[in-house]
């Protein structure tokens, strides 16, 4: 209606100047002609309101974005990406982005690309140690929550401002102070991010909203807590210093140890070992001289019985021929005993 109640003022004034000018124009050169100059000044006023209603009877929706149809401030309607025609002056449009929307605190906003920048949140950890938190929110609006987000939420700077401003800041300020500042400063922080995440998802979901990630950039300490750690820090690396040099000098004395055992054992093998090869080679040495007497001693024996076996009477006696050198005994014993000759020689004078 407002639309219309616009369209009409502008339209009259635009017939009545044209109607003044006929009605001037025609006063010049003699009487004024006030009915033709309003009737032309009608015309034009209708020529403007048809203009006008040809103009508000389309309208091109961006792709990315959807736009609620609106009559007498009730929702008749969801136009959808295109050219969309409407009823001129008594529908009104309001237009959402479906598209990815992008909420960002920062330290200085200005110099944040988001759709929408605000500030750092500041708050406390469970041990009271001050901090600020810089996170990012994107979202999407959903085309078929439309309704309800317009009749409970309003234009979409008015959802932004209502759930994503004031919900997010809300469950990180109240959230991180469940945590111990050693927990967020060193790093450790996708628990209470995902605690975060589970809360506004929760909360965008009721309103008409897609949480597509949460995340926290960073959380930023007092400089005095900031000192205290990096001292903290300093100190433990020193224990783990003079803890490693202790088990260094322990690890290198039972190393000297080990090698002088090792050292010990191996001369007493080497002893042993010494020893052991003695004996083996005189026992060797002993059991060769054994085997080769008993070889001389079966050789002889096996000798001398080849000798006994090979000494019969006709052997002797044909020896004593071979040996015989021609002369008789000269005496004979009555025992049939020859004696030598050469026993019984004259002696000499």
């Amino acid at each position: 209606m407002n639309m219309l109640f616009g369209a009409f003022v502008v339209a009259l004034a635009l017939g009545v100047f044209v109607a003044f000018l006929i009605g001037a124009a025609t006063g010049r050169r003699g009487r004024p002609n006030y009915t033709t100059a309003a009737r032309v000044g009608l015309i034009v006023m209708l020529i403007a309101l048809v203009f006008a209603a040809l103009t508000d009877a389309f309208i091109e929706v961006e792709a990315g974005s959807v736009a609620v149809v609106k009559q007498f401030g009730r929702v008749v309607g969801v136009f959808y990406p295109g050219l969309n025609i409407k009823a001129p002056f008594i529908q009104e449009t309001v237009v959402y982005r479906t598209q990815e929307i992008l909420y960002e605190t920062s330290e200085d906003p200005k110099l944040s690309q988001a759709d929408y920048r605000d500030l750092e949140v500041d708050t406390a950890t469970s041990d009271g140690q001050q901090i600020r938190a810089r996170y990012t929110v994107r979202f999407r609006i959903d085309p078929t929550r439309l309704v309800d987000i317009v009749n409970n939420l309003g234009t979409e700077p008015e959802v932004v401002e209502k759930v994503v401003k004031a919900t997010s800041r809300v469950h990180v300020r109240n959230l991180l102070k469940q945590h111990p500042a050693t927990d967020l400063y060193s790093g450790n922080v996708e628990r209470a991010q995902e605690e975060i995440r589970q809360r506004l998802d929760a909360e965008f979901s009721r309103a008409g909203l897609q949480l597509i990630f949460f995340g926290l950039r960073s959380i930023h300490f007092e400089p005095e807590y900031i000192k205290a750690v990096e001292q903290k820090q300093i100190e433990k690396e020193n224990i783990a210093t003079k803890e490693n040099l202790a088990r260094q000098a322990e690890f290198e004395k039972q190393r000297m140890i080990t090698q002088a055992q090792g050292e010990a054992e191996r001369e007493r093998l080497q002893r042993i070992g010494q020893a052991q090869g003695e004996a083996e080679a005189t026992r060797v040495k002993a059991v060769a001289e054994a085997e080769a007497i008993r070889i001389r001693a079966q050789a002889q024996a096996e000798a001398n019985r080849l000798i006994a076996q090979s000494l019969d009477e006709k052997v002797i006696s044909w020896q004593a021929v071979q040996q015989w050198s021609g002369n008789y005994p000269t005496v004979l014993g009555s025992s049939n005993v020859i004696l030598p000759g050469d026993l019984f020689k004259p002696a000499t004078r």
